[in-house]
């Protein structure tokens, strides 16, 4: 039992200072759970076993992910339960009660239906070094933050999920261990989590100081922008993501950038000119009333974040891209730094690059005023 929970419970240092505690003990649990449901074992039972795994540290966690400010009681707590018992005793969830537990069913009734895979899976993470891929990610990720912004010390653990492969929230960093990308061989790509590793760190890392602003219209405009602020300069520099207009800041590549997001970003890239005057648009929105909060958080949702790689990834990798084109390294972290800069010194970046051919979009010069 003590070597089971040192090969699950792990805290390690890594190379630029931070601890991780490394959990995936999640994954056992949860094991636990499926196999209890191959038995004559009772649906309340069944459930107890379920709420006992869905107290723990990479539960909580995964539901402040799912129930964020912007879209709270996206999957309640009872719901997530529901689905998994469903997957023996039907009647406890019905499809069409939470888009969010819908599209998680099928990963857990594949898995339901093939224990000896997910058994195989496991022996697989086992196998894989995972406090040196921490390690490895994080330093990718370090090189792309200001320097007075360092990545703090966070729990990383991989449980089952079906729904986001990843995220970073609160100093915590998920993972879904149903959607843990392979190899041809059938083993973990090692190289794709690393890259996933380095995107979440950055989001954890990328700590911008809160800005106090004179009108309510200011400080909602600024929380809009934070999405792009994020998601931009993860996708733009650690990913490596190429335009758009804006080309891709070195010859190298992630794994983040496959085959399915290159799909999505090609359309992006044909749909360029109407996305900024969407992104325009909001703002407008913002700024004339007709935009509050609750609104925002839905275009948000709906929108901007909607699918694989939502609108707002391209977008902001497009407004960060430019800046760091045409000023390099230095100007990128004074604007990361203070994104309330951002429009004006992009519109300086499009000016600049359209010298070198480059025709990047100019934003109205009205937003270049705000904040």
């Amino acid at each position: 039992m003590n070597k089971l929970i040192i090969l699950l419970l792990l805290v390690t240092k890594s190379l630029l200072g931070q601890n991780v505690e490394t959990d995936f003990s999640a994954c056992y649990s949860m094991l636990s759970v499926l196999e209890a449901m191959k038995t004559d074992l009772p649906s309340e039972k069944v459930a107890k076993k379920i709420d006992s795994v869905l107290r723990t540290k990479p539960y909580q966690v995964m539901f402040q992910h799912y129930n964020r400010s912007w879209r709270p009681n996206h999957l309640p707590e009872q719901v997530f339960k529901r689905m998994i018992l469903s997957l023996k005793f039907k009647e406890q969830y019905t499809k069409g009660e939470n888009q969010r537990a819908d599209a998680m069913f099928s990963f857990w009734q594949k898995e339901y239906e093939n224990l000896n895979l997910y058994r195989k899976n496991l022996q697989l993470l086992e196998k894989i070094n995972l406090p040196k891929l921490i390690q490895k990610g994080v330093s990718g990720a370090q090189k792309w933050l200001p320097p007075s912004m360092n990545i703090p010390d966070f729990f990383f653990f991989i449980h089952p999920n079906g729904g986001s492969t990843a995220f970073a929230i609160n100093g915590n960093q998920g993972y879904d261990f149903f959607q843990l990308d392979k190899t041809k061989d059938g083993l973990i790509d090692v190289q794709k989590l690393i890259d996933i590793i380095s995107h979440e760190s950055h989001h954890l890392g990328l700590n911008t100081k809160d800005k106090s602003f004179t009108t309510g219209k200011d400080s909602l405009a600024f929380r809009f922008l934070m999405t792009f602020v994020a998601e931009g300069t993860a996708s733009k520099f650690v990913d490596n993501m190429p335009g758009g207009i804006i080309p891709k800041v070195s010859k190298g590549g992630s794994r983040n950038y496959d085959s399915v997001i290159k799909q999505i970003w090609e359309k992006y890239s044909k749909e360029e000119q109407s996305l900024y005057m969407s992104f325009e648009s909001d703002f407008e929105k913002i700024y004339n009333g007709t935009y509050n909060k609750d609104s925002v958080q839905n275009r948000m949702t709906t929108y901007w974040l909607s699918g694989i790689k939502g609108r707002a990834y391209f977008l902001g990798a497009e407004l960060f891209g430019a800046v760091y084109k045409a000023f390099g390294k230095e100007k990128l972290f004074e604007v990361m730094e203070d994104p309330t800069m951002l429009f004006k010194i992009y519109n300086l970046a499009v000016a600049k690059l359209r010298k070198k051919g480059i025709k990047a979009i100019f934003l109205s010069t009205w937003l270049t005023s705000i904040f």
